[in-house]
């Protein structure tokens, strides 16, 4: 009990050191490996009218069910012009199914069009202040955070989603709107980074 409280306490002092609504994006000029061996930046990879960026994992249950929402969350509001992104903040030493190579494959297989960016040693994720996959991102037109947290209300099923957290947050960003709900608690399993 006392390890799973002070695991607790440390994810939430994690999250405590990285950005807050109204905050500009983070490395957003830093060289990034993709899982297709070429180079990117964050800044890069955001279209007109904005960048969400995603905290992924190929090993984590809860992100193979919402792969499919992101894949048509990015078909719809791409030629928007809102940038997508995914970010692997695990370590591949600690998992296989980590590495870029399995990373290139689990888009492919998920239909997920986006560069997919590999972060082993974790800075990304802290200066995001993302501990868990997925955890979403979103930036506006001028890449200042708009909203983090999770894509919707409802993890295990697309089919119970109530509210659209990442989708209503866009269409009131691109529509000049304020937004509504700003964070949410990202759900999903914790990132697996390097102990050095």
């Amino acid at each position: 009990m006392l390890r799973l409280l002070l695991v607790l306490l440390l994810a939430s002092g994690a999250s405590a050191q990285g950005i807050t609504y109204g905050d500009a994006l983070p490395m957003a000029d830093a060289a990034l490996a993709s899982a297709d061996g070429s180079q990117t930046t964050l800044s890069a990879s955001a279209g007109a009218a904005g960048l969400v960026v995603v905290f992924w994992s190929n090993a984590c249950p809860w992100t193979d069910r919402y792969a499919p929402r992101l894949a048509d969350l990015a078909e719809r509001y791409t030629p928007a012009g809102i940038g997508f992104v995914l970010v692997n903040a695990n370590d591949p030493a600690q998992s296989d199914r980590e590495s870029a190579t399995a990373s290139r494959e689990y888009a492919t297989g998920a239909g997920l069009v986006m560069p997919y960016l590999a972060d082993p040693s974790g800075a990304l994720a802290s200066a995001f202040g993302a501990t868990s996959a997925p955890h979403v991102f979103f930036f506006d037109a001028g890449l200042v955070l708009r909203y983090d947290g999770t894509l919707d209300d409802s993890p295990a099923s697309a089919d119970r989603v109530r509210v659209p957290y990442l989708a209503q947050a866009m269409d009131q960003s691109v529509a000049g709107l304020p937004i509504e709900v700003q964070r949410t608690q990202a759900f999903g399993c914790a990132l697996k980074q390097t102990t050095d």
